[in-house]
């Protein structure tokens, strides 16, 4: 390749059950598998956020973590579109949710 490539994985990032108002951290690895330099950004809507290396400029072969948090606001599934700036472009896909809460019973005599 002559232009920069990018190659992003995981492709889905499943962050699995969260509390409410609780935070959970995981990766992406964004890597130039082209030549020339790799410029371009990391984006996701809410409740996921980049934390971490959502700007990068990497040569050819170089690689960076993104980091990303998601907190869930409700106990409805979610599912967002991450989206890599660069290189021809890349987009993943991340999911959470948040159990249910639990009820106390009251307890008898």
């Amino acid at each position: 390749f002559t232009n920069p490539v990018i190659y992003v994985k995981p492709m889905v990032l499943e962050f699995g059950r969260v509390a409410t108002n609780r935070t959970a951290t995981a990766t992406f690895v964004v890597e130039n598998m082209g030549s020339g330099k790799l410029v371009g950004k990391a984006t996701v809507p809410p409740p996921f956020k980049i934390v971490a290396g959502g700007d990068y400029a990497l040569k050819a072969n170089e690689v960076q973590i993104v980091t990303i948090t998601y907190k869930p606001i409700s106990t409805a599934p979610d599912t967002q579109t991450v989206k890599f700036t660069g290189g021809g472009e890349a987009k993943a896909t991340v999911t959470g949710n948040s159990p249910p809460q639990q009820k106390t019973k009251p307890k008898g005599n």
